[in-house]
């Protein structure tokens, strides 16, 4: 059989158990068991040995039993980095890549500055950003970006799951990132002390009583405590805020991931936390998805 044959045939199979994109979960699953590219693939299209074409059957059986095809092959790409995923971390979404994309261009354009004390003297630097810390870190994917856009900051990221963080130094290995530095414990626990330039962090805001309606993929396979935000979708929200303030520097921004329909509420709770220049950034859908606040002290 023929690479492009065995690729319809999977198709085909999705299709019917009714999985909602099977040409793409198709091809990943069948390009990472034979070891090809896409565009080698297509241009090729090999012979397929027996063994491969059995390796493959036994992928799509896993994904027709509704394992997200992220944590079969084992990777997702996320911003130009290939960030390892397994079950015990979340899979990154295209939401959390506008996140590091916000956080890319703020910088960038010199909105941000940041005042340091020097010899008791105030000095206002632009550009001069020392320190990054990602709160909620799972695979690392936010961190590990900001760490590889910015080399010269200190890059922080914390997670109360050490099954996650171990996910997150192998993605710092295998993408050769070295001035990022995961932390086990409790948002900010693990980092009391010290202050940073930008927060960042994408909590669990899944209301509780909305887990059982979650698709299959989400429900049955990642981990509840990533996407559990309590009987409102707020917890983590309200702890964050009501701590930021205190570990960021004048001039400080942070940045935070929101549910669908959170954007409100949470700009509330920025405001009432004495946050300034608090803003809601839409994402393609027009949806808010992004909360942007500035530092008070």
């Amino acid at each position: 059989m023929r690479l492009l044959d065995l690729l319809r045939k999977s198709t085909k199979e999705l299709e019917a158990a009714g999985i909602e994109d099977p040409l793409p979960d198709a091809e990943m699953i069948v390009f990472h068991a034979v070891g090809m590219d896409r565009l080698d693939a297509y241009v090729n299209n090999p012979e397929i040995k027996s063994s491969d074409a059995a390796r493959v059957r036994r992928l799509v059986r896993r994904r027709i039993n509704g394992e997200p095809v992220q944590y079969i092959v084992g990777r997702i790409e996320f911003l130009g980095l290939t960030i390892k995923v397994g079950r015990g971390v979340l899979i990154p979404r295209p939401e959390t890549e506008l996140l590091v994309q916000e956080v890319i261009t703020a910088v960038k354009s010199e909105e941000l500055c940041v005042t340091s004390l020097e010899r008791n003297r105030s000095r206002v630097t632009h550009l001069a950003l020392r320190s990054f810390l990602d709160l909620c870190t799972g695979s690392g994917c936010i961190a590990l970006s900001l760490a590889r856009e910015f080399p010269n900051a200190e890059v922080f990221g914390t997670d109360v799951s050490k099954e996650a963080l171990v996910f997150a130094n192998k993605n710092a290995r295998s993408n050769d990132i070295k001035n990022v530095t995961f932390l086990h414990g409790s948002l900010f626990e693990p980092v009391r002390g010290r202050t940073f330039d930008i927060i960042t962090a994408n909590p669990p805001y899944i209301r509780s009583d909305e887990l059982d309606t979650l698709q299959r993929e989400i429900r049955d396979w990642e981990p509840v405590a990533a996407l559990d935000g309590g009987q409102d979708g707020l917890d983590f929200y309200r702890k964050i805020l009501s701590s930021a303030n205190n570990q960021l520097n004048r001039g400080g921004f942070i940045f935070l991931e929101l549910g669908y329909d959170q954007a409100e509420a949470i700009q509330k709770l920025a405001q009432e936390q004495g946050f300034k220049d608090v803003s809601i950034i839409k994402d393609y859908s027009g949806i808010g998805r992004i909360l942007k606040a500035g530092a008070t002290r």
